[in-house]
């Protein structure tokens, strides 16, 4: 590969990085000021700080699941006496999962946890109006609103860049330090206990 050829792979890189980036903030920022207008659903029920602060703790734990995802299946084949003394949190994290059918229960949970945490994140940020007409915010166009706000484009770029691709690509290369801290030990448990209330109701169905 010629020196050429590698400085046009990173001007290119920098421009996928930089409108990426400013598309995000452009999302978060459309998503922040339209709960302040009490135009997502939560917000309008009770208060845009109460659907701020919840969409932030739903997105923060799906960083969580969706990280430990990458991490716990990468250890699978590593030894655990390997760093049963460095990690010792990630040592317990793994005898838990990888005991009998945990791993399977465990992504099964996690599936049902992913899928909740997206309807709350929805429920805080996404637009309830039908129409471009109805949904007004800082005098902006309404192509602008519809193609960012009413069709669900902010809330895709946020959930997506934020609440899972980064945390699947940060775990899967430091899969021992992702699991290393307690806070990312209950969501593993949480979603075992998910997965078994989730089959109890269906036994009862």
């Amino acid at each position: 590969m010629t020196a050429s050829t590698v400085k046009g792979n990173s001007i290119i890189r920098m421009i996928k990085y930089s409108y990426s980036s400013i598309l995000l903030v452009f999302s978060i920022v459309l998503i922040i000021g339209n709960m302040f207008q009490d135009q997502t659903r939560l917000a309008h029920q009770s208060h845009p700080a109460v659907a701020l602060l919840i969409m932030l703790f739903a997105i923060v734990w799906l960083t969580m699941v969706e990280g430990g995802q990458g991490a716990l299946v990468g250890l699978g084949p590593v030894d655990t006496d390997l760093y049963k003394d460095s990690h010792p949190m990630t040592f317990r994290c793994t005898n838990i999962i990888y005991k009998g059918d945990n791993l399977d229960r465990y992504l099964l949970g996690r599936q049902f946890m992913v899928i909740l945490i997206v309807f709350v994140v929805e429920l805080c940020g996404a637009t309830h109006a039908y129409g471009d007409d109805d949904v007004e915010l800082w005098g902006m166009p309404g192509w602008l609103i519809g193609i960012f706000l009413v069709s669900g484009v902010s809330m895709i770029l946020f959930t997506c860049m934020v609440g899972q691709l980064n945390s699947e690509i940060i775990s899967c290369h430091y899969m021992l330090d992702y699991r290393k801290y307690y806070c990312r030990l209950l969501p593993s448990m949480y979603q075992l206990f998910t997965y078994e209330v989730s089959t109890a109701l269906r036994s009862n169905i």
